[in-house]
């Protein structure tokens, strides 16, 4: 019987779930290790994180060729010999190797040995993902190297999205993209200070003009609410962070005092006495 084809999102999820595994494992571990003295284990985290990862292969590719993650999805390799599962375990310490080369032996000629094999192997797997993505398969440079292959484990594994779903997905991270990147953008008391102009019912609380404003310690910033940062006013009896005050009214030239709602025609940003 042939094998259905995997879908691009399904072998890229069984990479995210591995990675996540190895995640939750090493926090356990971090997590008890805050029982022990300060410093007690940092020596030997790369150890430790080298251990994890060669027991998750042991016990997800060497035995029943698949990792973890591809087990969740009922995905194997299908053609993965004893051969294969040495070298693509061997292949998972070269990070180890690197950082502990650089720390034993600590040379330019070494440093600069890790950095070339690094970044060759940084452009193959950027390679290896086009490819992927314009083929679909082996979308980890160590299985284009091994020529390992994936199928599904199982008949009733394999799964179909429809357009329609992706479709709204696709509009639904692009709106919130948008979102991310407009909301930082509004200026919201500006908006607020329209409405409330335009609103026939909104009475314009009284305010006081003074000559001079006094900071205590008790004083607070009129925008932010906290301590004010180099005090400063616009006019009224309000005092304001420089910071606070002056980036209002460079976002908006008719900007009020959200208080009293003074506001000062000629932008002014006088400097408060402290006592």
């Amino acid at each position: 019987m042939t094998q259905d084809k995997l879908l691009r999102i399904t072998q890229m999820n069984a990479i995210f779930l591995d990675r996540e595994i190895y995640k939750a494992l090493m926090h356990i571990i971090n997590d008890t290790s805050k029982f022990l003295p300060p410093g007690y284990i940092a020596p030997f985290e790369p150890e430790i994180g080298l251990i994890v990862r060669l027991a998750l292969l042991k016990n997800s590719v060497c035995r029943s060729e698949n990792t973890f993650g591809q087990q969740l999805l009922s995905v194997k390799y299908s053609n993965l010999s004893g051969t294969k599962k040495v070298l693509y375990v061997l292949g998972s310490c070269f990070e180890y190797v690197k950082n502990r080369l650089e720390m034993w032996n600590p040379s330019h000629k070494i440093n600069n040995l890790t950095f070339k094999i690094q970044t060759v192997l940084v452009i193959m797997s950027f390679i290896n993902m086009s490819i992927f993505l314009r083929n679909g398969v082996k979308p980890q440079l160590i299985e284009r190297l091994l020529g390992l292959n994936q199928v599904y484990a199982t008949e009733n594994a394999p799964r179909h999205f429809e357009s329609k779903y992706l479709a709204r997905e696709l509009l639904w991270n692009g709106f919130i993209d948008i979102l991310i990147h407009m909301l930082p953008l509004i200026n919201y008391h500006k908006i607020k200070r329209t409405l409330r102009h335009y609103n026939p019912l909104h009475k314009r609380p009284a305010y006081v003009v003074l000559n001079s404003r006094v900071m205590t310690m008790h004083s607070k910033c009129a925008y932010c609410g906290e301590t004010p940062i180099l005090p400063h006013h616009m006019g009224c009896a309000h005092i304001f962070c420089y910071v606070c005050l002056k980036g209002n009214q460079a976002a908006d030239s008719k900007y009020e005092c959200p208080i009293c709602e003074h506001r000062n025609p000629n932008v002014l940003c006088d400097r408060v006495s402290v006592m």
